[in-house]
């Protein structure tokens, strides 16, 4: 007989671990989540193809027909999240639910692939296949139908998804709190510290607000436990000092951007992202390249930096006509304490859906 691989198991929740090759192996794995109510069954994430074998017999092992899959709720669009999307399309009938703001990536598979790997020009030595593709099916299982925040997935007898958006490391990417257990699940708005690569982020101040959100969110909903996609479940305070260690390894990465345009005036961005990587003792890989752009982006729009003849230079600050930078006394302060300050966004009340259709996520899909 087999060992069963539910690595988790509690309440309506069952979690399926596979593991990453590449930079990842034997570091970090990925989860998926099945969810149980009364009337509805709900996976949590496809994973990547390399854990199909382990989905597979996850239905086994917890005794689910493939056909009793009603629902796929996606957090987000990479490779090891959407990795099984067409095979469980296919095999079950599922309908699958995502935000919209990346469905075009999770409908195409090449165009996923490119939109990341190969977003820069220093990026594109990396293979495709092996960085990207090789870890999804042939066959895409695109979004059929959007969700977004404060939306609520009922799955019968009281067990509720409400829809919680975390956007940073993906700007379509969402989580999902399960009120009954008051169970957070969240897949890479919180990377763990033994990941091998860069922290991955698209845009510096929507993942510090993220940040701030999932903070306050924490102490607002009595969170009793969060389950991660690359880590083990974690209590509240737990996932606190997380978000905390988070939020440092995200300003390591600027401070390193600052110290070699300042040491390195006119750094060329794959030398930027070298070095910062190796700051950290990361892969130089595709990924950084992402977080670096973010980060150069911001610093441009707050006056610290900006290109010329090619290479990347520290300027310093000013206020611009926009508002960037904190003003203090009267003057402008773009320090990196400053630009690094994320803003609070306190959590009221969950809402549902207003305007049509604002129903149809509560038993109706």
């Amino acid at each position: 007989m087999s060992k069963s691989v539910i690595s988790y198991q509690s309440g309506p929740f069952a979690t399926v671990s596979m593991g990453l090759p590449g930079d990842h192996e034997g570091k970090t794995a990925t989860r998926v989540y099945f969810v149980r109510g009364t009337e509805k069954l709900a996976l949590i994430d496809s994973g990547l193809l390399g854990g199909l074998p382990a989905l597979e017999q996850a239905f086994e092992d917890l005794n689910i027909p493939r056909s009793s899959l009603d629902l796929l709720l996606l957090t987000h669009e990479h490779m090891d999240h959407v990795g099984n999307n067409g095979w469980l399309k296919a095999e079950t009938g599922c309908t699958i639910l995502g935000h919209e703001g990346r469905a075009d990536r999770v409908a195409d598979n090449m165009l996923n692939a490119k939109a990341i790997v190969h977003a820069f020009p220093e990026g594109e030595h990396f293979d495709l296949n092996a960085e990207y593709l090789d870890w999804m099916g042939p066959e895409e299982g695109p979004i059929e139908e959007f969700i977004k925040d404060g939306d609520v997935i009922d799955l019968g007898g009281g067990v509720e998804l409400e829809v919680v958006e975390v956007l940073g490391h993906s700007m379509g990417e969402v989580g999902f709190f399960e009120r009954s257990t008051k169970t957070l699940i969240i897949a890479d708005p919180l990377l763990p510290p033994f990941n091998p690569v860069l922290y991955l982020y698209e845009d510096p101040n929507v993942m510090r607000a993220t940040f701030d959100k999932i903070e306050a969110f924490l102490a607002e909903r009595d969170v009793q436990a969060v389950l991660f996609a690359h880590d083990d479940v974690k209590t509240a305070a737990e996932t606190q000092e997380l978000v905390d260690d988070c939020r440092a390894r995200v300003a390591k990465v600027e401070a390193s951007m600052v110290t070699h345009m300042k040491a390195n005036p006119g750094i060329s961005f794959g030398d930027l992202r070298d070095k910062c990587c190796d700051d950290q003792d990361m892969v130089r890989e595709w990924r950084a390249l992402v977080s670096i752009d973010a980060s150069l982006k911001d610093f441009v729009a707050k006056g610290m930096a900006e290109q010329r003849d090619g290479g990347w230079h520290y300027v310093g600050c000013s206020a611009s006509p926009r508002g960037a930078g904190i003003r203090h006394h009267g003057r402008a302060d773009c320090s990196l304490a400053g630009s690094w300050r994320g803003r609070r966004h306190p959590m009221g009340a969950a809402r549902r859906n207003s305007g049509p259709g604002a129903g149809a996520l509560r038993g109706g899909v």
